[in-house]
């Protein structure tokens, strides 16, 4: 392949279909349904909040990290070099290893076995076996457009999607009565509340696993990588902003008042509406949301550490897939509490590399 090699139009729109399952974790799946349940007849404005964090800054991030050719080097040129390979190996280690990746296999096994499972034996065994296909998926990186991009990510969204549209057309109960905060201040709290997906930092990620995927294709030139970066970033965000809508549609007339959290909220839609066959299906659903995104996080962690620290690949996949898998056993309540604090200067950040590269070239 040559330098200026460019991908065909379905390469294209599964590059896009990958970057938009990458992003859709469990998180980004359950957190609608809960900020449309508390917003009631607010979701709206909430929802606008919602959308600005949770989508728009991630595909902006996705974007000025293509514009210099994918070099995540390049984003923290303000801090210094230190301090920035620091600062971006927290935030990798926060969203992936410490946080995002256990999450997926807790949330995952919370789901299918409807939070009645306790036995530690179980949680290993299904701990190990989801990071264990997730790892078998890794041993071929460069097949992951195929894999992910082909094959699960269609799945998923469309599975996504029917679940999305039935809520949309056909909604179950009246609308909710909005909480406090969303009663008085319903796009403010919605945009704080788009931060709870991660994915102003796992674009970061993502946005380096598209780069990767890029030059796999033989696609090599600054140009190409920021014109099917940018086209992967606006398919995501697309599909992004449709199943969020429709999941906030979902929660804003939900029947169960006062849910927790927005895996209550879907299961009483998907009962209602599939009975049991529903439960099965959103247990296969947030599973193979789950695995997806386990998938991109450990890959991504594990690209970034090799570049900085010239370790095996093979031997970060592995050590991150055993460090996630017994988190995912023994808890995440002291992680969640210092993940979060990491999103603000993450999106300072970028901003100031924007600023900093306009007056360079300037």
């Amino acid at each position: 392949m040559t330098a200026n090699t460019r991908l065909s139009l379905p390469e294209t729109m599964a590059l896009g279909g990958m970057t938009l399952a990458l992003f859709l974790g469990a998180g980004n799946i359950i957190f609608p349904p809960l900020v449309g349940m508390q917003a009631g007849a607010n979701a709206f404005n909430a929802g606008f909040g919602f959308i600005i964090t949770a989508v728009l800054f991630p595909a902006l991030a996705i974007i000025s990290l293509a514009i210099n050719g994918g070099d995540i080097a390049e984003l923290t040129k303000p801090l210094g070099k230190w301090p920035g390979l620091i600062f971006i190996g927290i935030c990798f280690l926060t969203l992936g290893v410490f946080f995002g990746t256990p999450r997926t296999a807790t949330i995952s096994y919370e789901v299918i076995t409807d939070g009645t499972g306790s036995s530690l034996m179980q949680k290993m065994i299904f701990s190990a076996a989801f990071f264990g296909l997730a790892g078998a998926t890794l041993a071929k990186p460069g097949k992951l457009l195929e894999i992910v991009g082909f094959f699960l990510s269609p799945i998923k969204i469309s599975a996504l999607i029917f679940i999305g549209v039935c809520a949309w057309l056909h909604p179950i109960g009246e609308l909710t009565t909005a909480t406090a905060a969303y009663e008085t201040r319903a796009f403010g709290t919605g945009f704080v509340n788009g931060y709870q997906t991660l994915d102003v930092i796992s674009a970061l990620c993502f946005g380096a696993i598209i780069t990767h995927t890029l030059k796999e294709r033989g696609v090599n030139h600054p140009r190409g990588i920021f014109t099917h970066s940018t086209a992967a970033a606006f398919i995501a965000a697309a599909g992004l902003a449709v199943i969020y809508i429709c999941y906030l549609s979902m929660g804003s007339h939900s029947p169960v008042q006062g849910a927790m959290n927005g895996m209550q909220v879907m299961s009483a839609y998907v009962e209602t509406v599939f009975g049991v066959y529903g439960q099965v299906l959103l247990a296969a659903i947030i599973t193979l949301a789950c695995l997806v995104t386990a998938i991109g996080l450990t890959t991504g962690t594990a690209r970034y550490f090799n570049q900085t620290t010239g370790a095996s690949y093979g031997l970060l996949v592995t050590l991150s897939l055993m460090v996630s898998a017994a988190l995912a056993v023994l808890g995440l309540n002291s992680l969640t509490e210092w993940r979060f604090p990491c999103c603000a200067p993450f999106i300072l950040l970028r901003w100031s590399w924007l600023r900093w590269a306009s007056f360079e070239n300037g």
